[in-house]
This record gives structure tokens, sequence and C-alpha cells, in this order.
């Protein structure tokens, strides 16, 4: 059996390296490099970190270990969390290449080879030495949000908001500690953000459905904290696209995974501890697609769900509102709070709604988790 795969980026080299005992693999990617350009503010879970271990020497791409995060309000206001896991600040360019690295040795790699077309089983790529077609049993779409697969087979594509991100001189409140930044100010429907990766240096970005260049250099220049901290030198600048809500992602002989699928945290935009464990679950249950479907959903369909009611609070919240939560945050238990995980943070809903003083507050809060 053979299996083709669109995408060399950790979708596709992890898909690969959980199937190539069941199939003989083939990896097509339309770049020459791995990782390039950059489209990721590289921050996973610890847990994430250590389940990647299984794959490579994920240790050498680690930057930063972050223990929480500062909350902002479009105001300044602040307050420090702590949840249950603390995070990892990658280089994704090494991960990425490392991942390749093995993929490749159980694993044909067809660097600079873009899928031009897909029709049933039958591939038509485009390499240095030209056109050609092959011919395949499965075909895997990890070829992110653009995907071709998708495209091609016609499937459910996810709503795109955008990211642009900044490593910048930067003065980290706590090197140890992301900042999040809410408010409709600094961001249309997510946030804006800043990971420490030294003493003097972070990404500093935004993801919004709109305009986010807009949002960055408001963040940058007018936000009480973020402009007093942030220096003027731009030493990189990333742009990438942000896939949100999960989509149905398999087909008669085909399948998405990572990007392509939607399969990334709806209300942080992070997705290689999803697509990890899609990929895993995958080889478990290859060649049977629907099986994989059925599995994955099974184990997370609640985590997408869950998390796509947090992100639609930053729809429904205005930036009073911000300022009313910093302010009870304290007294908020987030120790059990896993960021892979948002399911857990319904342990801490029923003291929030007990605590919120503003009615508005607690009906928008109520309205956003209405259909649990």
């Amino acid at each position: 059996m053979r299996a083709a795969i669109i995408g060399a980026g950790p979708a596709g080299t992890l898909s690969a390296l959980n199937l190539y005992e069941k199939a003989e693999v083939i990896v097509f990617e339309s770049k020459q490099s791995p990782g390039f350009p950059v489209k990721c503010g590289g921050l996973v879970s610890s847990d994430c970190f250590e389940e990647l271990k299984k794959y490579c020497r994920v240790e050498k791409a680690l930057l930063n270990r972050i223990k929480g995060a500062f909350f902002f309000s479009p105001s300044g206001k602040f307050a420090e969390v702590t949840g249950k896991t603390g995070g990892i600040v990658i280089e994704r360019k090494i991960l990425d290449s490392m991942l390749l690295k093995k993929a490749g040795e159980v694993a044909e790699i067809r660097m600079k080879s873009k899928v031009l077309a897909v029709s049933g089983n039958r591939l038509k790529f485009a390499s240095p030495e030209g056109e050609n077609y092959i011919t395949c049993d499965i075909i895997l779409g990890a070829d992110g949000t653009e995907s071709t697969v998708a495209v091609e087979l016609g499937f459910e594509r996810p709503e795109i908001f955008s990211g642009k991100q900044y490593l910048i001189e930067f003065e980290p409140m706590k090197k140890n500690m992301v900042e999040l930044y809410f408010g409709k100010r600094y961001s249309d429907g997510f946030f804006g953000y800043s990971i420490p990766v030294s003493d003097d240096l972070a990404r500093v970005g935004v993801v919004s459905r709109k305009n986010p260049s807009a949002y960055l250099e408001r963040l940058l220049r007018s936000h009480p904290s973020v402009s007093e901290r942030a220096g003027k030198s731009i030493i990189e600048v990333n742009l990438g696209a942000v896939p949100i809500g999960i989509v149905d992602f398999v087909g008669e002989n085909a399948a998405l995974i990572g990007d392509s699928a939607g399969m990334v945290k709806p209300y942080t935009g992070g997705g290689i501890y999803y697509l990890l464990k899609a990929a895993e679950v995958l080889g478990e249950k290859f060649p049977d697609l629907h099986e994989f479907k059925r599995e994955y959903m099974r184990r997370f369909g609640k985590e997408y769900r869950i998390g796509e009611k947090i992100r639609r609070l930053y729809d429904i919240f205005d930036d009073r509102d911000y300022d009313s939560l910093i302010g009870i945050a304290r007294d908020i238990d987030f120790s059990r709070i896993h960021m892979d995980r948002p399911s857990t943070a319904l342990e801490a809903l029923p003291r929030l709604l007990r605590i919120i003083k503003n009615i508005s507050l607690s009906s928008k809060v109520l309205m956003a988790f209405l259909d649990l």
C-alpha cells in the first residue's frame, strides 16, 4: 500500500513516522527547506515537548521555559496566572528540520515538489525535473491552510485568521512568563502576545480576523505596558494564517491533518500537540480513515467544542469586561487548567460565575457556554 503525504511540516513528517510500518510513504514538499518561513509563535506545553522526544532530540530546539502567563486588559491592568503545566519556547526551524531528517530515514521525501492537482488516487506534481504523475492508495493533506488537497477534493475549509509577529527587542516582565493582551483595540476576535526567548528578546505578535499589521503596530506603540518595554529594532518578521474550527477531515481515500483540517486550539491558535496526537491516532487506525476520524474526535472533539466557546468570548467581551475579569482573576484557581485541554477550564466556571458582580458580564459568559 502506498500513502502520499503532501506537506513536510510537522503534520506531514509526524504522519510519515507513524505510518511507515504500514505503507510505502512518499512525502511531497513544495519548498526547499522545512520551517521557512516561520509561521508560529513556537510555544508548546511541557507535555507536548515531552511527547516530541519520542521522535527527535527536541531539546536542541529549546529556547526558553515558561512558567505561566500575565493576562492584560486593554487599560494595562494584569493578572499573573499559573496553570497545571508549563510551556516551552522552541525554534520551529530546528524542530521541523529534525523531524524531516527522521522522516527521511523511513520514507521517501521529495523536496521542491509541488502537488498541482489531485484526482481520485492520482497526483500531478511539478519538480525540478518537470511535471509528473503518481498513483497512491491513500492521500494525506498536511499542506496547511491553503491546502491543495482540500481544495482539489472539495473538503470543507476552516475560518482563517491572520497573524503577524516580530522578533523584537523587548523587556519582559519575567523571562519565564508569556504575556497576553486582550481587547478590541488590539485584535478583532483574538489577542496579542509576547513570548520571551531571552532576557531582552521576545516574539511579539497579534492574531486577528483582519489587519493584524495595524493591530500589532497599535499594541507596540500605544499599549500602556507594551509600549514602555518594546524596543525599535525588529530582527525578524513572520506572517501566518491561523485556521479556527476543525472541519470534516476524512474523505473516500483521503484525509487532512494539521492546519489543513483546522487542528488547532481555537482559543490560542497552537496546533502542534493536536496534530501530533492526530498523527498517532492515524498510525493506530491506518488504513481505515473513517475509524481514524471517529477515534480522534472521540478523544479531542470535546476539547475543540469547548475551545471554540472560549474563543467566542473574545468576540463577546468589550474592553471594560476585561478590566472586570482581571480584577477577580486572583480569586480563581487556575492550578488544574491544562493549556492543551480547555475542558479543564470548566472546573473554574462555577467559581467564576459566583464571584462576578457584573450581571452583564455574567450573562456574556453564560451566552458563550449556554449549550454545553
